[in-house]
């Protein structure tokens, strides 16, 4: 009977290792980001065109960056790329942010992946403008959605 159960735990801890080998593997935020460049058929000038995020953004992307994109940075990502909400949470944390109803800045952007997701940028923009949350995001952008093309993440 105790053999049994020390089988049982030998199970538990191999079971384990797997889960933590899977939990090590999981993508970098600017691993997800460049997947959804690469998915978009983005190059550097499109890249930047459509999102005004300038070239170092779109090369950190490409070398999985050691670094972690600031909020501002993957907001204009999510709005730019047209993500899910269920898609901007993955990739904010992954860069290992989780939006807080206690400050500001956050519940403003989360209204912008919740309720402001269908609206054009401009609205975007006005709306963190008169809230006075830092540059506004560009006006450019690719529509997804419109296109009938789904997320990748």
């Amino acid at each position: 009977m105790i053999r049994t159960d020390v089988m049982k735990v030998d199970k538990h801890i191999k079971r384990f290792e797997e889960l933590s080998a899977i939990q090590e593997e999981s993508p970098t935020a600017w691993q997800l980001i460049w997947k959804l460049i690469c998915y978009k058929g983005w190059n550097c000038s499109v890249f930047r065109e459509r999102t005004g995020l300038d070239d170092d953004v779109y090369y950190r992307a490409k070398r999985n960056d050691k670094s972690v994109p600031n909020v501002q940075t993957l907001m204009i990502i999510c709005v730019h790329m047209e993500l899910s909400a269920k898609a901007a949470e993955e990739l904010l944390a992954a860069a290992g942010i989780i939006l807080s109803k206690a400050i500001p800045s956050h519940r403003a952007y989360m209204y912008v992946i919740y309720a402001l997701d269908e609206k054009p940028i401009i609205i975007r923009n006005e709306f963190l403008n008169r809230l006075g949350l830092g540059r506004p995001l560009p006006r450019g952008g690719y529509n997804l959605k419109s296109h009938g093309i789904a997320h990748p993440l």
